[in-house]
């Protein structure tokens, strides 16, 4: 029988090649087209997605969750932020700030991965929650606006 700690990374393995996924199925021109999540694009979403990666990378780090006062404030300046990049940068990125996630949560310490741990919930809310929310958005929105999808 697996572990927790092994037990919860494999979850977020799994939800993350599924959100990965989602994405292997536009071209490049889908990325930027505004209208995946209100006026969001693909490129916003998975920089938010990141953004938020990059934010448990910190907090494991330093061993501290930072409270965060104002979430929509926080996630609106984070896709400003990274407005301006393009797809290719902002999956670049993505993969890059993926694999030091997962550097970090293999050195993590156990105890962050159990029940009721204030970690384990900023663990779940940053990767197998957030892949499987915007993962579904982003296939649902490709499935019906996606050039590859309309040459099918």
């Amino acid at each position: 029988m697996k572990d927790r700690k092994s037990a919860v990374l494999a979850a977020i393995d799994e939800n993350w090649r599924q959100f990965r996924t989602s994405l292997d199925r536009l071209v490049s021109e889908d990325m930027s087209k505004a209208g995946v999540l209100s006026d969001l694009a693909v490129t916003d979403i998975v920089g938010h997605v990141t953004t938020w990666e990059w934010e448990l990378v910190n907090a494991l780090d330093r061993n501290r969750i930072e409270p965060i006062s104002d979430i929509d404030e926080f996630n609106k300046n984070a896709i400003q932020n990274k407005k301006g990049r393009t797809p290719r940068q902002i999956i670049e990125d993505m993969e890059q700030i993926h694999r030091s996630l997962r550097d970090q949560l293999a050195k993590t310490p156990n105890a962050y991965f159990e029940p009721n741990e204030p970690f384990r919930k900023f663990i779940d809310s940053c990767t197998v929650l957030h892949y499987q929310e915007h993962g579904s958005q982003i296939r649902i929105w490709g499935s019906e606006h996606s050039l590859r999808a309309s040459d099918q």
